[in-house]
C-alpha cells in the first residue's frame, strides 16, 4: 500500500522545534493576557493548523476533556454569589481553550525528542534537557504502559468491563503492574544514562541538526516582540 506523505516533513514544513516552541509560547502568553476575542482567535488558528496538519482528531479529544471544567465553571459563575458572572466564566474558558489548543497542537506536531535535541544544540544543559524530556514524555509513556497492562490482564482473564464492582475489584491487578513497571523503567533509564556517559565532563556532540536560517530567527524575535507588546498594552489598557 502506498504510504501517505507526512505533512510535518514536507518541504513546506521548515520550522524547527525551537521556532514552533517560541510561536506556541507567544500565543499562550497573548491568550492569557487578553482572553476574550484574542484567545478565541488563537484557538481558532490552532484548530485550523490542526486540520491542515492532520491533527484535528487529537485536538478534538483534548478539547473534549475540558467539558467537565466548562460545565462546572459556568455553573459556579452563573449561580453562586461568589462567582464572577458569565462574562468572567467565558473569559476564563477562552483562555483555557486557547492554551489547550496551542499546546496540544505543538506536541502533536513536534516530537519531544526533536524539541529537546534542538534546545540542547542551542546550549541547554544536559541535565535540564533530560528533566525537560522526561517531564514532557512522562504522560505519553504512562498512557502506553497503562494500555499495555490492561491488554495483558485482559488476556489473563481479568474482567475490566461490566458492573462497577467488577471494575473496582480489578483496580489492584492494574495499578500494581503499572507502579512496578514505572519503578523498573526509572532504574533502566538510570542505567542507560550511565552507559552513555551522561555525567562525563565536557559538552556533548550534537548529531541531529534541524533547519534554521535568518527568517526563522527573525520569526522567533518577532514572536517575542509581539508577546511583549501585547502584555505591555494589556497592562496599560484598563480592563472593563
Amino acid at each position: 500500500m502506498p504510504v501517505e506523505p507526512d505533512p510535518l516533513h514536507s518541504p513546506s514544513a521548515r520550522l524547527n522545534p525551537t521556532s514552533r516552541l517560541c510561536l506556541a509560547l507567544a500565543a499562550v502568553g497573548l491568550a492569557l493576557a487578553w482572553s476574550g476575542p484574542v484567545a478565541l482567535g488563537i484557538a481558532a488558528g490552532s484548530a485550523l493548523g490542526a486540520v491542515l496538519w492532520g491533527r484535528a482528531r487529537r485536538l478534538a479529544l483534548a478539547l473534549l476533556t475540558l467539558l467537565p471544567v466548562t460545565v462546572s465553571s459556568l455553573a459556579v459563575n452563573a449561580f453562586l454569589p461568589a462567582g464572577g458572572g458569565l462574562s468572567a466564566a467565558f473569559g476564563a474558558l477562552a483562555r483555557l481553550v486557547a492554551v489547550t489548543s496551542v499546546l496540544t497542537l505543538l506536541f502533536a506536531t513536534t516530537p519531544v525528542a526533536d524539541l529537546v535535541a534542538d534546545l540542547e544544540a542551542r546550549g541547554l544543559g544536559r541535565r535540564a534537557a533530560y528533566v525537560l524530556g522526561s517531564v514532557l514524555s512522562s504522560i505519553p509513556r504512562a498512557r502506553e504502559r497503562a494500555a499495555a497492562v490492561v491488554e495483558a490482564q485482559r488476556a489473563r482473564g481479568l474482567d475490566t468491563e461490566g458492573h462497577w464492582w467488577r471494575r473496582w475489584r480489578g483496580i489492584g491487578p492494574l495499578v500494581g503492574p503499572l507502579v512496578w513497571g514505572s519503578l523498573a523503567e526509572v532504574e533502566e533509564r538510570a542505567l542507560a544514562l550511565e552507559v552513555r556517559a551522561f555525567t562525563a565532563p565536557g559538552r556533548r556532540t550534537v548529531l541531529r541538526r534541524f533547519p534554521d536560517d535568518r527568517r526563522q530567527r527573525a520569526l522567533r524575535w518577532a514572536a517575542l516582540v509581539v508577546l511583549a507588546a501585547g502584555v505591555v498594552v494589556r497592562i496599560l489598557v484598563p480592563s472593563r
